[in-house]
């Protein structure tokens, strides 16, 4: 197991980024909002990227992805999985393209990254887009995850609760409210706790905007595998109890695949109103994510 001074030198050898290119991307964000060009940004944008992995890269690793290992995982196993025919083959070209020279760490994170899968923030210019299109006044995100819903509303001084059972991700959602609370009109309210749990009924809010975890294809930190019967009533009681709450005329928001949707969303809201495609920042054209959206009736 390797210790959490190790994993930190680790992330800094992939990703080393100063608090100067932080405040940077929160000023160039700004700078998009006040100018009303978000949708004009280019779907591949990777805008704010490095804002919320300055926050959050190392929690990132320690998600465990559908393979069942994580990136840590991986790399204090790297001399078994240099063994296996596909990792060689990687190395190999690697090495003959001359990619990652000097950079061993970083050249492991690519490899693992093409044979196991990343677990990816969501955008917050993909969150930015979507709350100009529907201006909410107080957002409720129960799976706030990486931060990205959350920093978007901070951008545009939208009230924002937030919910995550990873109690591991509250130093770093306190070192960027820490950071960048002052610069904003927002009220945050963030909560460590399982989202089933949730006494919804005490919160008003006119918008749910959520990712939650796609079944067992992402274990995050703190999070345990479930039987797909648990996942479905898992989902079937946030999902219930955070419509339930909404306000009247609320937009009632969810980014999640297309199996989720069909076998828990619509038996319970019927056939969404509307959805949205996720811009994405990679070239994979194959696979499309969707924000599905109902409107509450006033």
């Amino acid at each position: 197991m390797l210790k959490s001074k190790k994993k930190d030198e680790i992330c800094l050898q992939i990703k080393n980024i100063s608090y100067n290119k932080v405040v940077t991307e929160w000023n160039n964000m700004r700078k998009i909002v006040e100018s009303q060009q978000i949708q004009e940004l280019n779907g591949r944008s990777k805008l704010g990227c490095d804002f919320l992995d300055y926050y959050f890269f190392s929690h990132r690793l320690e998600t465990i992805g559908n393979k069942g290992i994580n990136f840590f995982d991986f790399l204090e196993n790297i001399e078994y999985y240099k063994s296996k025919k596909y990792i060689q083959t990687l190395l190999t070209f690697c090495e003959e393209k001359n990619r990652y020279v000097g950079e061993e760490i970083k050249k492991y994170y690519y490899i693992y990254g093409l044979c196991f899968g990343r677990c990816n923030a969501f955008k917050i210019t993909n969150a930015l887009e979507f709350y100009q299109k529907y201006n909410p006044s107080h957002i409720l995100d129960p799976f706030c995850g990486f931060g990205g819903r959350l920093v978007a509303a901070m951008l545009l001084g939208v009230n924002y609760t937030g919910i995550d059972l990873n109690v591991d991700l509250k130093s770093g959602y306190d070192k960027l409210l820490n950071d960048f609370q002052s610069k904003t009109v927002s009220s945050v309210s963030l909560m460590y706790q399982d989202s089933k749990e949730v006494n919804y009924t005490k919160f008003k809010y006119d918008m749910v905007f959520t990712s939650p975890p796609y079944e067992n294809i992402e274990i995050y930190q703190n999070g345990k595998k479930k039987t797909n019967d648990e996942w479905l009533e898992f989902y079937k009681i946030v999902f219930q109890n955070t419509w339930d709450s909404l306000s009247p005329g609320g937009i009632y928001a969810i980014n999640i695949n297309a199996s989720i949707y069909e076998k828990s969303l619509v038996p319970l809201l019927g056939i969404c109103h509307e959805k949205n495609e996720l811009k994405k920042s990679t070239r994979n054209t194959k696979y499309k994510e969707f924000i599905y959206i109902w409107k509450k009736s006033a």
